[in-house]
């Protein structure tokens, strides 16, 4: 598309959370200013590719979910704006490019709120992308999770999004497209990006076992085998006390390991792509889980996904899900 002058002004890139598409949006966006670009690739020695490597470079900018915190001045608590967490930001970007949603709030220090990208941040975008670039062919405006940008954030963005001044290019990463704006996403090239498999993963960031989820739903999951109702009180009363994103980051995290075993149950574990630190659990689980249970558990955690979501009470929520899957076995 930038070698035939045919790029769009706005891109979604859609990937499964930590996919690759934030390093593809600056593969994208440094190929599209090089100096010196060929064969398919920026020349890597420029002065726009080293700061676009080092993050620092004038025209590239960085709108993302946030919120409150204690760190930030009163003023600046009314109407947060990812300016006042940019250090944060790109310290993450450029430790782990492959982050996910909840890695970015952890480096917020807002891991216990669900942040979102409110009309104060489109005004920002607003006077950002009125200047001219001072550097690059292109001022490049790189949104991350655009699904959590409010009705009014939305609709101030979607004139500049429609008609952008001359040589802007957007490059939206989603983890949820459905659930941004359709009038936003209606104006963006979408491109979906595969799932990586594991040498993929393991290439671009070495993966986490996720030990603290991986115990816990191991242990509800052996207390539901075993019928124990009294054993799920401390798991749910223990979720009901994390943050909301940390509890939906749970849901999908059980969601993909009751899948595993569910493979490894009806002999297809080559499809299961099992870290080494799971191997051992959902070898045992495998043999006491139900063939009837998989399906049923999986709705149990998409409804409280939904309930979370809603705002629902968590002690409500997690205790009705502990005795859901108790009735599922």
């Amino acid at each position: 598309m930038v070698d035939s002058n045919r790029l769009s002004h706005a891109i979604l890139l859609c990937e499964h959370n930590g996919g690759g598409a934030f390093p593809l949006a600056l593969a994208l966006a440094q190929y599209a200013n090089c100096r010196d670009r060929k064969d398919g690739d920026s020349c890597g020695v420029c002065p726009s590719c080293h700061k676009y490597r080092k993050l620092i470079h004038p025209d590239l900018h960085f709108v993302f979910p946030v919120s409150s915190t204690k760190e930030l001045s009163e003023s600046e608590k009314k109407a947060p704006i990812s300016d006042y967490f940019l250090n944060s930001f790109t310290d993450l970007a450029l430790r782990n490019p492959y982050f996910g949603e909840q890695e970015l709030y952890e480096s917020l220090d807002i891991d216990n709120k669900s942040g979102n990208i409110s009309v104060n941040e489109a005004r920002r975008i607003f006077e950002k992308l009125s200047l001219r670039a001072s550097e690059g062919f292109y001022k490049v405006m790189v949104i991350f999770l655009p699904e959590k940008m409010n009705q009014e954030a939305g609709n101030k963005l979607l004139k500049i999004i429609e008609e952008p001044p001359q040589q802007t290019l957007f490059l939206l990463i989603s983890h949820n497209p459905e659930r941004v704006l359709q009038t936003i996403r209606s104006r963006c090239l979408r491109i979906d990006l595969k799932p990586m498999d594991r040498e993929e993963k393991n290439t671009a960031a070495p993966a986490s076992d996720n030990a603290s989820m991986r115990g816990t739903i191991t242990t509800l999951l052996e207390a539901v085998s075993r019928k124990d109702l009294a054993a799920t009180f401390p798991i749910w009363e223990s979720l009901a006390e994390t943050g909301r994103e940390k509890q939906k980051e749970f849901c999908l995290y059980s969601e993909e390991f009751i899948r595993k075993i569910f493979l490894v149950a009806n002999g297809l574990e080559s499809l299961a792509d099992i870290h080494p630190a799971e191997e051992e659990a959902i070898r045992g689980l495998a043999k006491g889980l139900k063939p009837h249970f998989y399906e049923k558990a999986l709705s149990v955690l998409d409804g409280v996904i939904s309930a979370v979501e809603g705002n629902v009470n968590p002690k409500l929520v997690f205790c009705d899900m502990c005795n859901s899957l108790l009735q599922a076995m």
